[in-house]
């Protein structure tokens, strides 16, 4: 098993934070310094799943395919910083 981490500087358009891996992975721990969305290649601050300014949040994942994480901000920028056990 690897541990995966890393920041992603975001912006407004969607930024992949991360590739999900194959099982036995389940969940991700992410962390924004400003109000961002996660989901798809096509995330927006409408459709994306809300990530909290400072707040860390648990994500969870299938593990059953590779799958990217994308990130974006309604406006300006924020660092979203991703962990994970793969």
């Amino acid at each position: 098993m690897a541990i995966s981490t890393g920041q992603v500087s975001v912006g407004t358009t969607p930024t992949k934070l991360f590739t999900s891996g194959p099982a036995p992975i389940s969940r991700a721990l992410v962390y924004s310094s400003a109000a961002a969305f996660i989901g798809g290649s096509a995330v927006t601050s409408t459709t994306g799943l809300p990530i909290p300014a400072t707040t860390l949040v648990e994500v969870p994942l299938t593990g059953a395919e590779d799958d990217a994480v994308y990130a974006v901000v309604g406006s300006g920028t924020a660092t979203v910083s991703y962990f994970f056990v793969a």
